[in-house]
């Protein structure tokens, strides 16, 4: 069952020098529940539940659900407005099924649930995340000699933070949607904050981002995907010259990451794949991350010996749901409510400077 929701005050943190400022933004609030509020989950719930009592929904009766569902993962609400509001009851019925319900609806209202049974209550898309915003003054005064750089991080005292180093789905439903990286981190979807694969030298690679890259010429076919690893690294002399290695003098060895992917390969492990909006697949979604399902590496191949560059195969595993990024589909990922939140915080962070 849901546990009691924790919520903690923000602050603002300031560090003053006589050239550097460190400026913090925190979106985690201490929030009050409304009368509105209670009112804007008792309209979601009745919507849901008028058309779950058709005995057969038309199209646009589902859409009518999709939007109630786009929104409800922005209300405000805690624990004691959820269930005194029977929305939760109506999710629960779209979650145990019944009749034809669209796959990607269904998806969408375990993923809420999944949220509330953790005591999450949070809206915000940057729930638990400090974006240090750090200010350089060089010679000369104004806007012109000011340099801001930021940078992301998770709150110390944030209390959802999940561990990644787990293999498979780990309770990720497919379409699930991140708008940074660290925000997947967050949620132990990916264990990284800036590089493309996580894993460890037991499992090998447990998750991977599709992004691309000049030096790294993936190729996505969706079902079917050849990811590169990284750059390879320089060789120690002796190593390099080892005939058992297959490596030449000034040959560089595959890197930590790539490794990786070769023992998920030797592992048959189930990679979690995200596609990133930075990356040139026609499938990439509009913005931040996607998950789309487990693929396993079949095979992989050398496109550059001299610096260690290894490309691999990685196939989709069967009997999931399909992947959610087709803009002409309903249930494309992410929604149009989830865009248009998180270019309201850019705007926000924008208007910062």
């Amino acid at each position: 069952m849901c546990q009691n929701s924790r919520y903690k005050l923000c602050t603002d943190l300031y560090t003053g020098f006589s050239n550097r400022i460190s400026e913090t933004t925190r979106f985690s609030s201490n929030r009050v529940i409304s009368r509105s509020d209670l009112i804007a989950l008792s309209v979601h719930r009745d919507t849901i539940a008028r058309i779950l009592k058709k005995p057969s929904p038309n199209t646009a009766d589902w859409q009518t659900v999709r939007e109630a569902l786009y929104k409800l993962p922005f209300e405000n609400v805690d624990q004691k407005i959820v269930h005194t509001s029977g929305v939760i009851a109506q999710l629960l019925r779209i979650e145990e099924g019944g009749f034809d319900i669209p796959e990607d609806i269904s998806l969408d209202a375990q993923t809420i649930l999944k949220r509330w049974r953790n005591g999450d209550y949070d809206p915000h898309l940057l729930r638990g995340v400090d974006l240090n915003q750090a200010v350089t003054h060089v010679k000369g005064r104004g806007s012109k000699n000011v340099k801001r750089t930021r940078h992301y991080k998770l709150e110390e005292d944030y209390n959802w933070k999940r561990d990644d180093n787990v293999e498979g789905n780990h309770d990720l439903f497919v379409g699930e949607w991140w708008p940074l990286q660290i925000c997947a981190l967050r949620d132990g979807a990916h264990g990284e904050l800036e590089a493309g694969i996580s894993g460890n030298t037991t499992i090998g690679a447990i998750s991977v981002i599709v992004s691309g890259g000049a030096l790294y010429p993936d190729l996505d076919e969706l079902d079917r995907v050849l990811y590169c690893g990284t750059m390879g690294i320089e060789a120690q002399l002796n190593l390099a010259a080892d005939p058992t290695e297959e490596f030449e003098p000034g040959d560089r060895i595959p890197s930590h990451n790539t490794k990786l992917l070769m023992i998920s390969y030797r592992n048959g492990t189930k990679i979690r794949l995200f596609r990133s909006a930075k990356s040139q697949s026609p499938y990439a979604p509009a913005e931040g991350l996607r998950y789309d399902g487990l693929y396993t590496i079949r095979a992989y191949e050398i496109l550059d010996k001299k610096n260690a560059v290894y490309r691999f195969e990685m196939i989709r595993e069967n009997n999931q749901p399909a992947i959610r990024g087709d803009p002409d589909d309903p249930g494309c990922k992410p929604n149009k409510v989830e865009l248009a939140k998180w270019q309201g915080i850019k705007k926000t962070l924008k208007g910062e400077r």
